[in-house]
């Protein structure tokens, strides 16, 4: 059976932002989610809760700017075959730090991970690993104001499958990126479709 999971991240709810984009909001909420992945700096969780649609069982790490949260600074979650670590990212320098974070799943026999702190999404396949951020939900800047690309993540489990489906809007129009990768002895690789 597949798993459906949301992946989103750095709302900065109500400090920066305080709704997200109404195209996404709708779209949550007519979709059926088996759990939510959240890489942290909710800010107030319960205001982040009230700008979303009724969210699924949820994997929440703490963010930089999460004072006094109790959530982990990571989770692992095993999802079929993949072993996936969800954190923030604070602790990569420079922000994003991907070689850094190869080297954080190379230790824990991780295949992906799922991180935030940088508030751009991006999707990387970085030596056989696979590496998801999926930005601001909210067009949240980095800064005190300010709105930038809103963005989330979907991901779609099935075995050794994962469809990876990337929703970003520039305020203007909203775009849907999806790609496919694969666990072949211990490694992910890119599907290529024909």
């Amino acid at each position: 059976m597949p798993y459906r999971v949301l992946v989103l991240g750095d709302a900065h709810i109500p400090s920066r932002r305080d709704t997200i984009p109404s195209e996404f909001y709708q779209y949550i909420k007519d979709s059926q989610y088996d759990m939510t992945l959240i890489t942290g700096d909710l800010i107030r969780e319960s205001d982040m809760r009230a700008a979303l649609p009724p969210l699924p069982r949820c994997f929440i790490v703490t963010g930089n700017m999460d004072y006094g949260s109790t959530y982990n600074f990571h989770e692992q979650i095993q999802l079929d075959r993949f072993n996936i670590l969800l954190l923030h990212g604070t602790q990569l320098r420079p922000r994003g730090n991907i070689e850094q974070l190869c080297e954080i799943l190379k230790h824990i026999g991780g295949d992906v991970a799922v991180h935030g702190h940088t508030h751009r999404a991006a999707i990387d396949l970085y030596k056989d690993r696979l590496f998801l951020n999926p930005g601001t939900i909210t067009g949240a800047t980095g800064g005190s104001g300010g709105r930038t690309d809103a963005s989330f993540i979907e991901i779609v489990v099935n075995e050794d499958q994962m469809d990876v489906i990337l929703h970003t809007t520039n305020w203007h129009v909203v775009k849907r990126t999806e790609i496919q990768y694969q666990k072949h002895d211990g490694r992910i690789v890119r599907v290529v479709l024909t």
